[in-house]
């Protein structure tokens, strides 16, 4: 029986921690293998290889992921993982919008400034990822940056943050850690995690892995203020949209088929992040250690005198 007891929990009635990490990652590779196998055997690969459809599987399976842990393994509902949609967690998500689409424009502008960003044209297309650059195509490629990105931020939030800072928290607090300094340790183990998992990025370097890592940890914050993912979605999302698709930077070492603003980048690559993008640089690092500052400073501001 007490044998039982280092992988049960019978006041909780569930799995300890480590085993519900372990059967989260589990499940993770289990449903991309699957849905590999069913693209395999029905053939239907053209139809998942436009971004939207390749947003919508990565959003899906993150939400059926993450749900079906929640209820199989913690035996709690989905809302409990930062989804407990109110007021508040609108103007979290708001915040988050405008929050990430300022510092973006404040790289571009300070880069802009300094020589660093050539602005080479607008309304442009990637010819490498396309042979047909019109107009119409930029459009198209404009709409489907847009739903991808914001189905991608859904379920990176989901994957990286969402069920296993909440379950984190949860197993670091105990009597000698609060539950806020709980949080910051689990901010900071899955941001480590979120750090590495884009080493295998395109022009990837140990210094985008750092920077990438503190990226996290300012996506984390609203997690360890009030447990709530909107402003990590939101501040995600417009991140890499305007990164990307209005800016023209590279995006974590990968390209934009369409750019509303056209760019050559120049200036030492330790600063900019190069071929990287701005998250491999130190004007990058900057923007995400303002930024979380500042979603800080929000969350101060609302707390009670």
């Amino acid at each position: 029986m007490k044998f039982l007891n280092i992988f049960w929990n019978r006041e909780q009635r569930r799995l300890r921690l480590v085993l519900r990490l372990i059967l989260y990652v589990l499940f993770i590779l289990l449903g991309f293998l699957g849905f590999s196998l069913l693209i395999s055997l029905t053939g239907a690969n053209a139809l998942f290889s436009s971004r939207i459809a390749s947003g919508i599987v990565q959003a899906g399976l993150a939400l059926l992921v993450v749900w079906s842990s929640g209820r199989l393994l913690d035996r709690r509902a989905f809302a409990a993982f930062g989804f407990r949609i109110d007021q508040r967690w609108l103007k979290d998500l708001c915040f988050g919008l405008i929050l990430g689409a300022v510092l973006i424009a404040a790289i571009f502008l300070f880069e802009w400034a300094l020589g660093w960003v050539k602005v080479t044209g607008f309304f442009g297309t990637n010819t490498m990822l396309s042979s047909f650059p019109t107009r119409s195509y930029f459009w198209s490629q404009f709409a489907q940056a847009f739903i991808f990105y914001l189905l991608a931020a859904f379920a990176e939030e989901l994957f990286f943050r969402a069920y296993p800072f909440i379950n984190l928290t949860e197993g670091f607090h105990h009597n000698r850690i609060n539950k806020q300094q709980a949080a910051w340790l689990a901010a900071i183990l899955t941001s480590a995690i979120f750090g590495l998992a884009h080493l295998g990025n395109p022009h990837a370097t140990w210094i985008s892995t750092l920077n990438i890592f503190f990226a996290g940890m300012m996506l984390s914050i609203g997690f360890i203020y009030n447990g709530q993912a909107a402003l990590s979605i939101g501040l995600h999302f417009t991140w890499n949209f305007f990164q990307g698709i209005i800016f023209g930077f590279p995006i974590s070492g990968t390209l934009s088929a369409a750019n509303l603003i056209q760019i050559k980048q120049k200036g030492n690559e330790l600063l900019t992040g190069g071929s990287f993008g701005p998250e491999a640089g130190l004007v990058g690092l900057t923007a995400m250690l303002l930024g979380t500052l500042l979603i800080i400073l929000y969350f101060k501001r609302q707390q009670p005198s």
